[in-house]
C-alpha cells in the first residue's frame, strides 16, 4: 500500500476513537435526569411505516432504527452508524498493521460490519424474548388493576412501575402518552410499531376494540395471558424435541467456514491450488450454495408462524 494512505487511515482511526471517548464520557458523567428522558425520546423509531413504493434505503433506515430501539442499547440511528464505522475502522486498521494488504483490510472491515450488525440483531431478539416472557405476568397485573377500579392509564402506569425492563418502560411510555391526551388507538398503534410481536399486536387491538365496543377487559386480558403462556409452553416443547436437529445444523454450518479458513491461513499451498483450478472454484461455489440452501431449508422447517 502507498505511504500516502497511512496518515489518512491514522487520522480516521484517531478521530473515531476520540468521538467514541467523548460520547462515552458524556453518558457516564452527565446528569441523567431530563436530559436522559429527552435523549430517550429522541431514540424512538419513526411511527410512520415506509411506503410500499419506498426504496431499499428507506426500508433499511426504518428497520435499523427499530432494531436499535428494540436492542436496548440507547443509541440513535446516527450513533449506531458511528459505532459500526468505529468498529470497522478499528478492525481494518488492525488488519492493515498485520498484513499491509488492501484485500485483507477490505475483508476484515466487511466481516466487522456483518458481525456488528449481527450483534445488534441478536441483542434485539434477546430483549424481545425477555419481553415475551414478562408479558403474560404484566397482563395479569393489568387485569387485576382494572378490576380493582383503576383507569386504563393508571393501570398501565402501575404495571410499568411494578414490572422490570423491557415491559415496564413500554407500559410507562403508554401511560404518559395517554396522560398527554393521545387516544388509546393511537397509543396502541405506536406500541405495536415499536415492538414487532404478534402478542403485542393482539393486545393493542384488544384495547382499541374495547375502547370502542366495551366489554369485560379483565377477563379478556386474563384469557390473552393464558393463551400466550400456552403458546410459550408449546415453543419450549418444540425446541426440546428439535434440539438435536438444530445442533446438527449449527455444527454443519460452522465446520465448513472453519475448514476453509484453516486451509487458507495455515496451509495456503492447498487453498491457493483450490482457487487456481477451475474445477476447485466450481466445487467451492457449489459447496457454499448447497450449504446455504440446506441452512435455509432447516430454518424454515423449524420455524412456526405463531
Amino acid at each position: 500500500m502507498d505511504a500516502q494512505y497511512i496518515p489518512l487511515i491514522t487520522y480516521a482511526g484517531v478521530a473515531s476513537a476520540l468521538c467514541a471517548l467523548i460520547m462515552g464520557t458524556r453518558d457516564l458523567f452527565l446528569n441523567r435526569g431530563e436530559l436522559a428522558v429527552r435523549r430517550e425520546l429522541r431514540q424512538l423509531p419513526q411511527l410512520a411505516e415506509p411506503d410500499r413504493k419506498a426504496g431499499p434505503v428507506e426500508r433499511f433506515d426504518a428497520w435499523f432504527a427499530r432494531t436499535l430501539y428494540m436492542s436496548g442499547l440507547r443509541l440513535g440511528p446516527l450513533e449506531g452508524v458511528l459505532l459500526i464505522v468505529l468498529v470497522c475502522l478499528a478492525v481494518g486498521g488492525g488488519a492493515f498493521i498485520l498484513t499491509d494488504d488492501v484485500v485483507a483490510v477490505s475483508v476484515a472491515a466487511a466481516v466487522a460490519l456483518v458481525l456488528t450488525l449481527l450483534a445488534i440483531v441478536v441483542s434485539a431478539r434477546r430483549r424481545l424474548q425477555r419481553f415475551q416472557e414478562q408479558f403474560p405476568g404484566a397482563l395479569d397485573l393489568l387485569a387485576r388493576a382494572v378490576r380493582a377500579g383503576e383507569s386504563l392509564d393508571q393501570a398501565l402506569a402501575l404495571v410499568g412501575e411494578a414490572t422490570a425492563d423491557p415491559v415496564g418502560p413500554e407500559f410507562q411510555r403508554c401511560a404518559k402518552q395517554l396522560e398527554m391526551g393521545l387516544s388509546v388507538a393511537a397509543c396502541m398503534k405506536a406500541l405495536s410499531r415499536r415492538l414487532a410481536l404478534m402478542d403485542v399486536r393482539i393486545f393493542c387491538n384488544t384495547l382499541a376494540v374495547h375502547r370502542q365496543a366495551g366489554g369485560s377487559l379483565p377477563i379478556t386480558l386474563e384469557r390473552l395471558a393464558e393463551v400466550i403462556r400456552d403458546r410459550m409452553s408449546y415453543h419450549r416443547q418444540l425446541k426440546s424435541v428439535t434440539g438435536a436437529g438444530r445442533f446438527s445444523a449449527m455444527l454443519i454450518s460452522i465446520v465448513g467456514p472453519i475448514l476453509f479458513v484453516y486451509l487458507f491461513v495455515f496451509q495456503p499451498q492447498y487453498g491457493g491450488k483450490l482457487l487456481e483450478d477451475p474445477m476447485g472454484r466450481t466445487m467451492l461455489v457449489v459447496a457454499v450454495v448447497s450449504q446455504l440452501i440446506a441452512f435455509v431449508w432447516i430454518a424454515r422447517l423449524l420455524k412456526t408462524d405463531y
